[in-house]
C-alpha cells in the first residue's frame, strides 16, 4: 500500500473516531485484528457494540466511499463480528454493523462529508 493511501486510511478512521465520539459512542478498541481480518472501530452505543467499517476517499470520481462495499466484503465483515463477539463476550450482546463513509479533500485531507450507515447488514 503506497504511503498516500495510508494516509488517506488513516485520516478517515481519526475523522470517523472524532465523529463517533461527537455522537456520544465510546470507542473500545481501533484496528481490531485475528485470523480472518481486521476490524476498524468497535464501540459501545448505550447498550449496543457497534462494529464499524470505515470506507476512506479523496474525491467521488470512481464511486462515494459507501459504494466499495462488496458482497465478499460484507460477508468478511460478518464473519470478522461474530468472531470478536464469541471471543470477547463469549455470550449473546446487542450488536451491529455500522458504515462510515469518509470523503477528504484531496490534497490536505480535510473531511469533506462523513456519512454514517446503521446497521449495515441484516441479521
Amino acid at each position: 500500500m503506497t504511503s498516500k493511501r495510508l494516509q488517506v486510511g488513516e485520516a478517515g478512521e481519526k475523522a470517523a473516531r472524532n465523529y463517533l465520539e461527537q455522537l456520544g459512542y465510546r470507542i473500545i478498541e481501533t484496528n481490531y485484528r485475528c485470523k480472518l481480518g481486521e476490524i476498524d472501530i468497535i464501540a459501545r452505543d448505550l447498550d449496543t457494540i457497534v462494529i464499524v467499517e470505515v470506507r476512506t476517499k479523496t474525491g467521488t470520481a470512481f464511486g462515494a466511499p459507501e459504494e466499495s462495499i462488496t458482497v465478499k466484503k460484507a460477508q468478511k465483515l460478518h464473519r470478522l463480528s461474530l468472531s470478536y463477539l464469541q471471543t470477547v463476550y463469549k455470550r449473546e450482546v446487542a450488536s451491529r454493523i455500522d458504515l462510515v463513509a469518509v470523503t477528504l479533500d484531496r490534497d490536505k485531507l480535510a473531511v469533506r462529508n462523513i456519512n454514517h450507515i446503521r446497521g449495515i447488514l441484516s441479521g
